[in-house]
Order: structure tokens, then C-alpha cells, then sequence
């Protein structure tokens, strides 16, 4: 068998190839390449050491349209030789796919036609707010700007550096793309803050970061070690300035903040998320990512005091329902002393407390009227924390009870 670096080495032609086609059509592989392909790999399970090397020369130099076949023998095939030679060899063939479907669609500069490319049509999809439930599926926005924004946004992530293997790899079957994304964050963090004396710090730049957030909200968290490095790259990348403006780009780049934020379920990402939805005015995806942190078990205290607050600030009266079921929660959040008549008294404030004090307060209630503690009386909600309202343990129940009782008049 060929070692895996020849397997992965490159083709060179001598020839100047010629410009690809805009129209997906021209990837099509003829009939009799394909029979060629599934013949030579047939020859990998041969007795005969030269007819396995020869099928292996002949299969990597048809590149491409030999991916089919691979894709049979390595998943099909009864024989394990024929099996494990043609996974060997299947990575290069996808990649090669991937380059040739990207190449197609650049060279589509007028958007005419239907391309099948996962990173763009995941990109297409994120920008059009497609969604989908009981196999039916709904676009909140759509148009020609939409989609003309959205790949024009694509081609930049494309172009920015390490975008083009990101891209491709979602498309291409890679299992270690988290790992890989992993990688490029710890690399712009060091390019931000070398790590060795002498080298020149580098900004990276939007798009490098853009890139790598599209990447990483496509791909399932698996747990591992938190990367909380890429935060300070994230908020002083100026990604947030970017997705501000009313342009159609701007509303893009922005969905593709929107589908990092609703994608994070580890509590730091979940705040830094919450604090860029902020500082954009993206008040929708910072409510929803508000209300999963205030009741994300071990969450810090200061994060869930961040998205009590956000909750407050923005009214989120739509999220009012999942944050009544975290009333009487009794998770401790932290706990305060203060000297009251020169005795130390004691204080626990509970997710409970919270969850209570944000549902009187988002529907424009007085807290007072619940027995609801405000240690910082009429500062307003400018000053909101998850230390500033607590209730006595003795008129939790009660509070409840009367919360209860106010919401099936007023549901």
C-alpha cells in the first residue's frame, strides 16, 4: 500500500488548465470514468502486490472522479483490503470535490446558478433565517439582496486566511473539524498576543474571525477543554462595529454572529455571546441567550446576574414563560453580608429569587408588592446585578403563590 503522503501528494499538470465552468453541470463525471473508478478499485483487493499498486497510481490520478467509487469501496465493500485502501485514499478525493464545487461557484459571479456546496449552503440558509419543524420549513427572510449579500459574504470568508480549508472541511466529511477550529483560534489569539519576544502582534481581521465563528456554530459542541482565549479576539476583533451597519452585508454578517451566539452551551462562550448580542442591539438572540444562562446549571453568578439584567433591560416579555419555570429554583446563586444595627446578617440570593424579580419587573410590576428586597432602590434598571434583589427564605412561598395568581388573570 502507498504510504498516506503519496496518497495525499498533489497531480501536476503541465498544461494550463482551463477556466472552470460556472454551471454545477460540468462536475458531472461520465459514465465510462465512473466504471473506470469502481474497476480500479476492485484491483485494490487483488492478490497480485503490482495490480494493488497500479489500481492505487490510477485512482489517485483520476483525483475527483474517483470519489464515488471510494466512497462505495470504503463503505460497502465486503473485502476489508478493499475497504481500508480506499478510506486511505478517500480524504483527498473529497477535498479535491470540495475545490472543484468551490471553484465552479466563484466562477458563477452572477449567481445564476444552483450550487451543491455545504459551507455556502449553510451560509445561504443562516442568512435567510431558514428554519424547520414536522418536516416543513420557513424562511423569515428571503430576496434576491438576501442572497446576493449572503455570497458575496461567502466568497470573503472563502478569501480570508485558513476560510477556504474551513469551508471545505464542512463539507467534505472531516471528523476532527472541532479540533481544527480549536487550532485557528488558539492561532489568532498568539498572532493577537505573540507568545515569543520580538514577534510583532497582528489584529486578525474580520473576516478571520467571521470565518471561524460560521465554522464553529456548524459543528456540535462534543465537550473537551473550554477555549476561552478566543474571547478577548472575538470582542476586540471588530466583528460587533461590522454587523451594525443597515446594509445587506452588514445584516448577513450579522446572522452569522446570531447562529454562533444560539449555538454555545458552554457558560463562558454563553456570556461572551450575550455580551456581543448586547453591544449589537441584537436584543432577540441576547434574550434568548439571556434566559439558557440564568438557567444553565453552573453557570458563575456574575453570568447569570449578566443575563438577569439583559432580561430586565430588554423587557423580553417573550421569554416570560421559560423564565417562569425557573421561579423556585433553589440554587444558590452566591450569598452577601451586610451590617445591619451592627449585626452581620446574612443574605442567599437563589436562581429562584432572580427568575421572580425579572418576571415582576419585565411586566412592569413593583417588586415591593412581592416582598422582593431592592438593596439599591430606585437606581433604576441601569444598575441591575445579581446582587441587588433578594427575597426572605420565609416569603419565598408566598411570593410564588401571588405570582401565580397574577399571571392566570393576566396570561
Amino acid at each position: 500500500m502507498l504510504h498516506a503522503a503519496l496518497a495525499l501528494a498533489a497531480v501536476f499538470v503541465t498544461t494550463t488548465p482551463a477556466p472552470p465552468s460556472p454551471d454545477p453541470k460540468s462536475l458531472a463525471v461520465p459514465q465510462e470514468e465512473l466504471s473506470k473508478a469502481r474497476e480500479l478499485v476492485q484491483k485494490l483487493g487483488s492478490e497480485t502486490f503490482v495490480d494493488r499498486e497500479d489500481a492505487e497510481h490510477g485512482l489517485i490520478a483520476m483525483g475527483r472522479a474517483a470519489r464515488a467509487a471510494l466512497q462505495d469501496g470504503a463503505n460497502s465493500d465486503p473485502n476489508p483490503e478493499i475497504r481500508a485502501r480506499s478510506r486511505s485514499m478517500l480524504s483527498r478525493a473529497n477535498a479535491l470535490e470540495m475545490k472543484a464545487r468551490l471553484d465552479t461557484f466563484l466562477a458563477d459571479t452572477e449567481g445564476k446558478y444552483e450550487h451543491d456546496l455545504p459551507g455556502w449552503n449553510k451560509l445561504r440558509s443562516v442568512a435567510r433565517g431558514e428554519w424547520s419543524m414536522f418536516g416543513w420549513s420557513w424562511t423569515t427572510r428571503a430576496g434576491t439582496s438576501v442572497d446576493r449579500a449572503a455570497r458575496e459574504l461567502f466568497v470573503e470568508l472563502l478569501n480570508a486566511p485558513g476560510g477556504r480549508k474551513l469551508l471545505t472541511a464542512l463539507g467534505s466529511g472531516t471528523t476532527d473539524l472541532g479540533a481544527e477550529i480549536a487550532t485557528m483560534k488558539q492561532e489568532l489569539y498568539y498572532a493577537k498576543f505573540p507568545r515569543v519576544g520580538g514577534v510583532a502582534p497582528r489584529n486578525p481581521t474580520v473576516m478571520e474571525v467571521a470565518v471561524l465563528m460560521f465554522a464553529d456554530s456548524q459543528v456540535p459542541f462534543k465537550g473537551g477543554p473550554r477555549n476561552s482565549l478566543f474571547a478577548s479576539v472575538l470582542t476586540t476583533s471588530g466583528i460587533a462595529q461590522a454587523a451594525q451597519g443597515t446594509d445587506d452585508r452588514a445584516r448577513a454578517l450579522k446572522t452569522v454572529m446570531t447562529a454562533w451566539f444560539d449555538s454555545r452551551t458552554d457558560p463562558y462562550e454563553m456570556y461572551t455571546a450575550l455580551n456581543l448580542a448586547t453591544n449589537t442591539q441584537n436584543t432577540e438572540a441576547a434574550g434568548r441567550m439571556a434566559v439558557r444562562l440564568l438557567g444553565t446549571s453552573g453557570a458563575p453568578a456574575a453570568y447569570r446576574g449578566q443575563a438577569f439584567a439583559a432580561l430586565v433591560r430588554n423587557k423580553s416579555k417573550e421569554h416570560l414563560p421559560t423564565v417562569e419555570k425557573l421561579i423556585g429554583d433553589g440554587t444558590v446563586i452566591t450569598t452577601i453580608t451586610t451590617n445591619v444595627g451592627g449585626n452581620l446578617v446574612r443574605t442567599t440570593i437563589t436562581v429562584g429569587d432572580m427568575a421572580l424579580a425579572a418576571a415582576v419587573l419585565i411586566t412592569e410590576q413593583k417588586v415591593e408588592d412581592y416582598g422582593i428586597e431592592d438593596r439599591f432602590k430606585g437606581s433604576g434598571t441601569a444598575s441591575i446585578s445579581y446582587t441587588r434583589f433578594s427575597i426572605p427564605e420565609d416569603k419565598r412561598k408566598d411570593a410564588a403563590e401571588k405570582w401565580k395568581t397574577w399571571r392566570e388573570k393576566n396570561p
